[in-house]
């Protein structure tokens, strides 16, 4: 196996390779992650896990509905629902 010595980096007419070395040495910041448009509009995201058998009930009813909603309509609806329900009750 040949063995070769590192190649020398040509100079380029006009390029300081100070600078660029400088430049490199420099690093930059790390990334920031922006916020979601959700987010900044007030809306949460929440990790919700049913059973395989409500979920069946659920979409069981949302069908029988002349245009059935999301499935993520329909709970917004049952929540807003129980608490109108909810509140009603306290008043």
């Amino acid at each position: 196996m040949a063995i070769a010595k590192k190649p020398k980096l040509a100079s380029v007419p006009g390029v300081d390779e100070s600078k660029i070395q400088a430049l490199i040495n420099k690093g930059g910041s790390v990334a920031i992650r922006e916020e979601e448009p959700a987010a900044a509009a007030g809306l949460c995201r929440l990790q919700l896990r049913l059973d395989a058998g409500l979920i069946t009930r659920i979409d069981a009813v949302r069908k029988n509905r002349l245009v059935a909603p999301s499935r993520h309509a329909w709970l917004l609806e049952a929540i807003y629902e129980k608490l109108q329900r909810e509140e009603g009750e306290e008043e």
